[in-house]
């Protein structure tokens, strides 16, 4: 539709005052220098500050802004809102279309966001003669999409920071499972070499009554030979003695080789035969510190995994036994001591109890004794790890549970391990 300007006036009759000035929304019209034409009631009260709509007719926004601010010099943010809309008039003439906006700035000393749509009308000639806009109050709605992107940017900064920790955390966790398995590793070494000092030892208990009959049969052989009243038989007999003897020294090293072999594929095995195959070796030390022994297990009885792995539990088991009971001797407590190893079967589970009576454990030390470096030993005696690696073997290697309580004279470590 073509528009004169000076004909405008005719437009605005009571039906477009009816229809314009009661509705929320602000709407008006300017000429192409930005001057107002017409003004509805909402931009009078929201935006302008004018006392009616005729007080906008021939003048812009900049006049009402400046004269906001000359009435509230003390404030200079009281109302910065004029010079946006200026700008947006321009850039729809320039354009020559209806377009959109998002005009904001201070109004009675707060931030106003408006939703605005401008468009130009023309003359009767099709030339650009004014604006006309419709603006929508959406200050409430910006403020939360304010909100909503501020805690956008503060949940991606802190994902951000959770995805820097969780890496920091991951490679710290990598590095400590590196180190524990370093020092697990050491501590079985370390065990292992324990565990060896102490068959050597047994070895050479087992070893000593064989060399003195060796011995004491090469010294005779020579006496009589000497004396020339060694006989043919003599001679034999001697030489069989001697043999016995070596070849018992050889099946000692024998069932070593076969406890330190480093195998580590896992079999079927029977505890039992385990057991006695390492009461046989430690059957020296056991006799000379006066210690008894007694094994009771089922042939049938089969478990899986590394057997040298279950030897090496037992074997600790037992050596801590022998110097629990080796004190309570040296204290005169006891004479004799006792080791009973038994094994039976559960629920499908294999259970292996080594009791003995050493006396037991301390009540404050029961609860710590699988702890790593932790020794009711002296320092030169114990390195505290023993127990650490025999719980670790059989919870991780043999998947079963290791516990110990106090039993009427000493200490009974009680296995369980799942049955082959």
């Amino acid at each position: 539709m073509a528009f004169d300007i000076s004909s405008l006036k005719e437009h605005n009759s009571d039906l477009l005052s009816l229809l314009t000035q009661n509705l929320p929304d602000m709407l008006w019209v300017k000429d192409i220098n930005g001057i107002y034409l017409y003004a509805n009631q909402a931009i009078c009260d929201g935006l302008l500050m004018a006392k009616d709509t005729n007080e906008p007719i021939g003048k812009s926004d900049i006049f009402f802004a400046m004269r906001e601010r000359e009435a509230h010099k003390e404030n200079p943010q009281w109302h910065t809102f004029g010079e946006l809309c200026c700008n947006s008039d321009l850039i729809v003439i320039e354009n020559n279309k209806a377009m959109k906006f998002e005009e904001f700035g201070n109004v009675k000393g707060e931030m106003l966001y408006l939703e605005v749509y401008k468009a130009p009308f023309y003359d009767k000639e099709g030339n650009i003669i004014g604006t006309v806009g419709a603006g929508r109050d959406i200050t409430q709605l910006k403020k939360i999409q304010l909100d909503l992107e501020e805690s956008l940017v503060t949940v991606n900064r802190q994902r951000s920071e959770l995805e820097s920790f969780n890496t920091e955390l991951e490679k710290r966790v990598k590095e400590g499972i590196k180190k524990q398995q370093k020092q697990e590793k050491l501590m079985l070494h370390q065990s292992r070499q324990a565990a060896m000092g102490e068959m050597l030892e047994s070895i050479a208990h087992q070893w000593r009554q064989p060399l003195n009959i060796i011995g004491l049969a090469t010294a005779n052989l020579e006496t009589q030979f000497t004396i020339g009243s060694l006989s043919e038989s003599e001679f034999h007999e001697k030489m069989q003695i001697i043999a016995a003897n070596i070849k018992y020294m050889s099946d000692t090293i024998d069932d070593f080789r076969k406890f330190i072999n480093p195998n580590r594929q896992a079999i079927l095995f029977h505890p039992k035969q385990s057991m006695q195959e390492l009461l046989g070796i430690l059957s020296g030390q056991l006799k000379s510190n006066n210690i008894e022994t007694e094994l009771s297990a089922g042939e049938s009885i089969s478990l899986y995994g590394v057997e040298n792995e279950f030897k090496q539990v037992m074997i600790i088991l037992i050596n801590n036994a022998i110097d629990a009971i080796k004190l309570r001797q040296d204290r005169k407590e006891i004479k004799e001591g006792r080791i009973k190893l038994d094994c039976k079967t559960q629920l499908n589970q294999g259970i292996v109890e080594v009791c003995d009576n050493g006396g037991g454990i301390r009540a404050d030390h029961i609860e710590h004794i699988f702890e790593p470096y932790f020794s009711t030993k002296s320092h030169q005696n114990g390195t505290g790890i023993g127990l650490y690696i025999a719980k670790n073997i059989i919870e991780s290697r043999l998947h079963g549970t290791i516990s110990v309580h106090n039993g009427t004279e000493g200490a009974s470590f009680r296995l369980t391990i799942p049955l082959a």
